[in-house]
């Protein structure tokens, strides 16, 4: 066991609460402020939108940082792979256009290692949050299916 005093399993759900909260509350906001609010609301704007952003890509950032420790402290890549039943998260699409699946580990790795994130949020019931990578990568971009991410996450006991 490791020297790390912080609740790691905690620190995912909460971040994962952030990051399904703010994918799954974008269009009924979008709806509210077109049927409740005539004009231009700047601030409010701000408010239900830019900082929830910024808040939710924080939760991203800290979640991959949490989910490679509990990785490496528990090794849960490893028992799914050995158990051959790699819970795929979404997909890896390659600088030549091949695609992959997108594994647990990989999630977080693409996280941190991507350019910028990107949601795409047009289908509430399949919400995707997008990885671009550097230019000196050799994937494009990670799509990340928030919802098969979840789930995977929502096994780990805290």
């Amino acid at each position: 066991m490791s020297g790390i005093s912080l609740p790691l399993t905690r620190l995912v759900h909460e971040n994962l609460s952030i990051v399904m909260c703010f994918a799954y509350s974008q269009k009924p906001l979008v709806e509210m402020m077109d049927a409740k609010f005539k004009g231009e609301w700047k601030y409010l704007h701000k408010v239900l939108f830019e900082y929830s952003a910024e808040r939710a890509e924080r939760a991203c950032l800290e979640l991959a940082l949490f989910l490679r420790m509990v990785d490496d402290e528990w090794e849960i890549s490893d028992y799914h792979k050995r158990r051959q039943n790699m819970p795929n998260c979404g997909r890896l699409v390659m600088e030549n256009g091949s695609e992959q699946a997108l594994r647990f580990r990989e999630v977080a790795n693409k996280v941190i290692h991507s350019s910028r994130l990107e949601w795409q949020l047009l289908k509430p019931s399949d919400p995707l949050l997008l990885c671009h990578s550097r230019d000196k990568e050799q994937w494009l971009r990670a799509e990340i299916d928030l919802v098969a991410f979840a789930a995977v996450c929502g096994q780990l006991m805290s």
